[in-house]
């Protein structure tokens, strides 16, 4: 007996032996294991835009929960295209994500034939990292003081205005195209790369104003260096109590939140997708990142992959309705 249960022992130490290297193989891969080294987090806008702020409040967040680096790297341009495309064609392994926003995520696929990648397919959504209103600003020395002088001005001068944004087919140019159309004034839109050129112009008074992310525009707001006209959203901001809406200006039609949300190219194993997703709510939770969103008129999310993977499919067909709508080009 003693002899058969030795034989038995030794015949079954390599499957024992081969179980465990298994184990311990699964256990490496398990989403605690990651993240292993630094992860870079992908912002579309310059520095001091309202992606690269949410950007970098989260990635410090992260930092510190982790203890692995986030780098923030800014690939600006085309409204967002150039960062979409990097992201949506670097390796899925967890290591390459970007803040996406509405523009480049579910307007362009409409308005945009020549767009490098397919929203629907290519990335895999995590969550809403935060939604905001934009901002009605103008130079301080315009001779308009509110929604009204500034929709006078217009009809007095028809085709003689501007206003800027970050980028043509971006949420700051419809909002634009959808207040011109509601206001009924003919004033010319000039797209920039990045929104921080154009405000930089309608501070210096070269064009009369644009429409911008709040969190991007709210230090100049403060400092006096411009003139908030109107919110697009439908509630005013807890951070700007001050600046009406367009809906309590005459404009119940135009209402136009921005968000912004964390993706990564499809295929990142949904392992690492939920442990990213652990660890972003986290972040979001976490006061520092709340403090900092609420201070420039943020409402932080934390959506799951799922709700945010079938909200950014629907903000798709939501967007293609306004374009046909407002017949909205990009020639």
């Amino acid at each position: 007996m003693r002899r058969r249960l030795l034989l038995s022992a030794i015949a079954l130490a390599p499957a024992q032996a081969a179980l465990a290297q298994s184990a311990a193989a699964q256990a490496a891969a398990t989403p605690a294991s990651w993240p292993t080294r630094p992860v870079r987090m992908i912002s579309s806008a310059p520095p001091g835009g309202a992606s690269d702020i949410l950007t970098r409040t989260l990635a410090q967040a992260l930092q510190e929960q982790t203890g692995q680096p986030f780098p923030v790297e800014n690939r600006a341009g085309a409204g967002g295209v150039v960062a979409s495309d990097h992201v949506a064609k670097s390796a899925p392994d967890g290591y390459a994500w970007m803040t996406t926003n509405v523009g480049p995520q579910a307007i362009f696929p409409s308005l945009r034939r020549d767009l490098p990648y397919d929203t629907r397919r290519d990335f895999r959504n995590i969550t809403l990292i935060g939604t905001l209103p934009l901002v009605l600003i103008v130079g301080r020395d315009q001779p308009f003081r509110d929604l009204a002088g500034y929709i006078a001005a217009a009809k007095a001068r028809p085709g003689a205005m501007n206003f800027g944004s970050g980028g043509n087919g971006t949420l700051h140019h419809l909002t634009g195209e959808l207040l011109k159309a509601a206001a009924g004034i003919d004033i010319a839109h000039v797209p920039y790369r990045g929104a921080q050129a154009a405000t930089a112009d309608v501070i210096g008074g070269r064009i009369e104003g644009m429409w911008d992310s709040l969190p991007s525009a709210a230090v100049h707001i403060r400092s006096g260096a411009v003139r908030p006209l109107a919110l697009s959203t439908a509630t005013r901001s807890a951070a700007f109590p001050e600046i009406p809406t367009l809906a309590e200006q005459g404009f119940p039609q135009v209402v136009t939140t921005n968000w912004f949300g964390l993706a990564g190219p499809a295929g990142v194993p949904e392992d690492v997708v939920q442990a990213f997703y652990a660890q972003l709510r986290r972040a979001l939770a976490s006061e520092a990142v709340r403090t900092r969103y609420a201070a420039i008129g943020v409402t932080p999310g934390g959506t799951t992959p799922e709700e945010t993977q079938r909200y950014v499919l629907a903000e798709i067909e939501r967007w293609a309705g306004v374009v046909r709508a407002t017949g909205v080009t990009l020639d």
